[in-house]
């Protein structure tokens, strides 16, 4: 266990896009990860608590009032790429290598890990949906994975499109799964109790997606590492919308505010954007004046927004309050 000091404490200049700008000052905390090059890349937030993946150093970490606990997988370079909170507080996360999912106990510390059906998976990203289910995606196994923890068993569905390389995941208000083809270009849709899979084709081309986001209004929010747009699908209309983003960028990790508002990270400016739905309006900000490399990024129950920057190995704490000087 380890107490951190504040490291970092700048001030954030906003832009206001496309209609002209507007400054505002605004600090972002930034506390150093005591393992150096862990590569974290995924983050949850639980209760008062930020958990995260360390996928260099084969670590679960968390942090929470000004300390970091890291806790060591048992599977040696493992490579853990998500974590998800599921049921009864319990952290669930991938191990791409390992081909295994894991669960990890804050309560009694304990990990218990859990093999693959299918060899060479690649498990991406990992999900929860009501009833305490784990649902991931097979990168490489083309599959989309349901996990019973009562029962602990898998249930594998094959994806129509061949080697679509699926990532992002969500499940909706009515338990149906949502996911990302990186490769295939679409955005699919598992329905559980018929176990069929619709495939829906993106309407730009080679947006190689990885993550998504579902808001309260139901709608699908997720955005490409290339071309620089933020997309989104309304499941009542059927229909795809596209937002440019000002100044273009790899969105490398994509919520929701409670405000509504769809936060992500682009990773290759080193910048957080924001988009309001309600104005179809961009601000883009810088988060730390030094070069950073954010990926990932979430929002505590205060409404601060936290993202983790890989080229500083830091977990960045950006005061929610910023969001009412933006707007």
């Amino acid at each position: 266990m380890r107490r951190l000091p504040l490291k970092v404490l700048v001030i954030v200049a906003a832009t206001a896009v496309p209609q002209g700008s507007m400054s505002a000052l605004q600090t972002t905390q930034s506390y150093t990860i005591p393992t150096a090059y862990s590569v974290t890349t995924r983050m949850v937030v639980k209760d008062d608590s930020i958990w995260f993946v360390e996928s260099n150093t084969n670590k679960i970490g968390s942090f929470t009032g000004g300390t970091f606990r890291e806790f060591d997988i048992p599977t040696t370079r493992s490579n853990p790429s998500d974590i998800a909170v599921g049921a009864n507080g319990m952290l669930w996360y991938t191990q791409q290598d390992a081909n295994q999912i894991g669960r990890f106990d804050p309560a009694t510390v304990v990990f218990k890990e859990y093999d693959i059906p299918t060899v060479e998976s690649l498990p991406s990203r990992i999900t929860t949906d009501d009833q305490g289910n784990l649902w991931f995606t097979e990168h490489y196994g083309n599959r989309v994975a349901r996990f019973e923890v009562a029962s602990e068993t898998f249930t594998e569905f094959p994806i129509p499109t061949p080697s679509s390389r699926p990532s992002g995941i969500a499940v909706d208000s009515i338990g149906q799964v949502w996911f990302l083809e990186t490769q295939g270009n679409k955005l699919g849709l598992l329905t559980p109790a018929e176990g069929t899979i619709t495939e829906f084709d993106l309407p730009v081309d080679l947006a190689a997606p990885i993550d998504l986001v579902i808001d309260q209004a139901g709608v699908i929010w997720f955005g490409g590492r290339r071309n620089g747009k933020l997309i989104f699908y309304e499941p009542t209309g059927g229909t795809f919308g596209i937002h440019d983003i000002p100044g273009g960028g790899a969105i490398a990790g994509i919520t929701v505010h409670k405000t509504g508002r769809v936060l992500f990270a682009l990773e290759n400016l080193g910048k957080i954007g924001i988009f309001d739905p309600s104005t179809g309006k961009f601000k883009i900000i810088k988060a730390v004046l030094e070069e950073s490399k954010p990926y990932d990024i979430e929002t505590d129950d205060e409404g601060n927004i936290w993202f983790a920057d890989m080229l500083k190995n830091a977990l960045c704490k950006l005061d929610g309050q910023v969001l009412s000087l933006l707007y």
